[in-house]
């Protein structure tokens, strides 16, 4: 994105104006381009969790960018080149194998065009691993690499450096590393760690083995077809319903698959909807009008006291709209339905209503048209199991598999889905906090009191999931023998029978406690975690030991620091900060390190939006592209 971004500008500048020459060095120890997440030799089972038409790694048609001629979506990228993009269409979930193939084009395209500028008087891509970055005492910094081929450290000197250090790898915590240090002292037992999925050799978990998985994000889904489909096991389509549309055929070489999570549920699919947020959900209550008055009046916001009310609101009132428009029998018939929509926005446009009275008053209007159903409680979501225990296992499988039928159902019907369009909603609040996280308009105290302890959860486990194919797979997997759940808020211990996995909201059959589970290998499928304080790569850690960066902070409501996510960074474009305070004029920062001034760092941005907001990550590469061009 950096270089694409210097590229543009180079194009556009007054080519009378002096400068001088630039010599460009690219440092990675994978493949420049796709580097280690996106690298081309990975398994085609492994998919994005976006459609075709959202990423871009280039301004292509992004507002306010000057395009360089290189620059290309994703989504022209793919219908340009059909074949290697494995035939994917412009709503379907792309292979990650296929996006790296889009950055390979694309950072030849640009690499190319910078090589024939009359400013780029060299372009040298390292194949290796950055270890140390230093400052020289005239400026710049001083960087130690390790060459991939193994011949022997170098140094490299510049005036400026950029970290775009993307996913990094992480020590474990207290807990894993116990789980980790018992596997290893019993033959037999395999622990894995948290890591990118196709960095890990699947094939050593046998056949028929017990595994328990921990986590059932996105990494589980590819994790559950790296040892189904990756084995030769096949889906097929049964022309049933959705939530029962495919059936599997074993190969005979799978494990057996247990899978836990705090909520006791995977990520819910997708809407299929053709946009990032559903065309016709729109954000009444909590408006740019509504949100500048807040800020005139309070300076900053608190997501509690301020966002949630109005954004509930809009959640609402989506997911009623919608009930009224494409279920109104549920509401007494189309005449009873448009009059109770009447009087609930009546009710929500009273202001000076919190979220609680809000439900309050909504239920009670609820219950005149339909007294058997339940008004909506989004935020249940959250935790849909927290009030409830299952006597045996069979119980709490049949109400996992009847929820995940059901969002099948709702992921089909898209924007003609009650539940999808709420979900819309509040993913559309979500992109705004965003930005007004990364515009400082957001108090700490709310990212840690909210943000990080509610919002984030809830929103991810209902707008971030895969597409319905996956979870149509697992359910697949869960009739055919191979997969279960083991229930909410687990805990796992190594004993004699290998690691062993309770619920305590899950009974056995026999009435004797909590029902349990054991495996022979224990997987945690979620990434490791994008905390740079965790962080156990050579330059993460000789960068916060001797005080080149530091951990950012974030103040919470007694005014204690609590440490953030990514590095201490001055605002636009991102300059690393060191650990006695000062700004490093030389050095910039891209990406997930940026974490403790942003919410949601984006690996790609949305093609089409706006890089003040949803296309942020290409606003920060421009910012800082023209930043280096200053210098130069």
């Amino acid at each position: 994105m950096v270089m694409e971004r210097l590229l543009a500008q180079l194009e556009s500048r007054d080519p009378a104006a002096p400068y001088r020459p630039l010599e460009l060095h690219v440092v990675d120890p994978y493949p420049v381009g796709p580097g280690r997440v996106w690298r081309t030799d990975q398994s085609e089972l492994y998919l994005m969790n976006t459609p075709s038409f959202f990423p871009t790694a280039a301004a292509a048609d992004n507002p306010g960018l000057r395009p360089s001629t290189a620059a290309q979506s994703f989504d022209q990228w793919r219908r340009v080149n059909p074949e290697a993009a494995l035939g994917v269409q412009r709503n379907q979930y792309p292979a990650r194998v296929v996006y790296g193939r889009y950055l390979t084009e694309l950072w030849s395209h640009i690499s190319g065009a910078l090589r024939s500028r009359p400013e780029v008087a060299s372009l040298t891509e390292h194949r290796a691993e950055a270890t140390s970055l230093r400052h020289r005492p005239e400026g710049g910094v001083v960087l130690t690499l390790e060459p991939s081929d193994g011949s022997g450290v170098k140094t490299l000197e510049a005036d400026a450096a950029v970290l775009a250090l993307g996913h990094q790898r992480a020590r474990l915590t207290a807990h894993q590393t116990r789980l980790a240090e018992a596997a290893s002292q019993h033959s037999g037992l395999h622990y894995q760690g948290p890591q990118i999925p196709s960095d890990v050799d699947w094939r050593t978990i046998e056949a028929g083995a017990d595994v328990l998985i921990r986590g059932m994000g996105l990494n589980a889904f590819d994790i559950l077809a790296q040892l189904t489909q990756g084995r030769g096991g096949t889906f097929h389509r049964t022309g049933e319903q959705p939530g029962r549309a495919l059936r599997y055929e074993p190969s005979g070489r799978e494990p057996v698959m247990h899978l836990m999570s705090r909520r006791g549920i995977p990520y819910l699919p997708k809407a299929e909807v053709t946009s990032f947020v559903p065309h016709g959900v729109t954000l009444s209550y909590l408006s740019d009008a509504a949100v500048q008055a807040l800020l005139d009046r309070h300076g900053v916001l608190d997501l509690d006291e301020h966002v949630w009310p109005l954004l509930h609101r809009d959640v609402v009132r989506n997911y009623y709209a919608t009930m009224v428009r494409t279920q109104p029998d549920i509401l007494g018939g189309p005449v009873a339905a448009r009059r109770f929509l009447g009087e609930l926005v009546a009710l929500l446009d009273d202001a000076g209503r919190g979220a609680p009275v809000t439900a309050r008053h909504a239920e009670e209007l609820l219950q005149r048209y339909t007294p058997d159903r339940r008004f909506l409680d989004i935020v249940a979501y959250a935790d849909p199991y927290r009030d409830d225990v299952f006597d045996t296992p069979q119980d709490y499988h049949e109400q996992v598999v009847s929820l995940l039928e059901q969002a099948c159902v709702e992921a089909t019907l898209g924007e003609d889905s009650p539940f999808m369009m709420a979900v819309g909603a509040l993913h559309a609040g979500r992109l705004r906090m965003k930005q007004w996280i990364a515009e400082g308009k957001v108090t700490d105290s709310s990212r840690l009191k909210d943000v990080q302890a509610w919002f984030e959860p809830l929103v991810e486990g209902l707008s971030s999931g895969p597409p319905r194919w996956r979870v149509e797979q697992m359910l697949a997997l869960h009739r055919a023998g191979l997969l279960d759940w083991i229930g909410p808020v687990p805990s796992v211990e190594v004993d004699d029978a290998g690691f062993r996995a309770r619920s305590p909201k899950v009974g056995d059959e026999h009435g004797q406690g909590p029902a349990s589970v054991s495996g022979t290998w224990l997987v945690e499928a979620m990434m490791p975690p994008n905390r740079v304080q965790a962080g156990s790569s050579r330059l993460m850690r000789q960068l916060l030991e001797e005080g080149v960066a530091a951990v950012g902070t974030l103040e919470d409501a007694e005014g204690a620091l609590q440490p953030a996510a990514g590095f201490d960074v001055t605002s636009r474009p991102h300059r690393l900060k060191a650990a006695d305070g000062s700004v490093d004029e030389d050095v910039f920062v891209l990406g997930l390190q940026l974490a403790g001034v942003q919410w949601g760092t984006a690996i790609a941005a949305e093609a089409g939006q706006d890089p003040a907001g949803r296309a942020m990550s290409l606003g920060d590469a421009e910012a800082i592209a023209a930043a280096l061009l200053a210098r130069a």
